[in-house]
């Protein structure tokens, strides 16, 4: 996770906004990432807890099929 709260606030610095995609490679390839039932909230937990000034993200969860 903190890698994905170090790109967050890179992102805050430079731009005041962003989106951070998991499951995605470097190069824009989609590999996928598993999403059980507390990974929204332990993103959302680790936001609150690391980032200050307090930010209020959108998270969202989003299907895309491979074939």
């Amino acid at each position: 996770m903190k890698p994905a709260v170090i790109s967050i606030v890179a992102m805050l610095n430079k731009h005041q906004e962003g989106k951070l995609y998991f499951g995605v490679k470097e190069d824009g390839t989609v590999v996928g990432q598993e999403i059980g039932t507390d990974t929204l909230r332990t993103i959302s937990q680790a936001i609150s807890a690391y980032i200050e000034p307090k930010v209020y993200p959108v998270i969202r969860q989003v299907t895309y099929f491979i074939y």
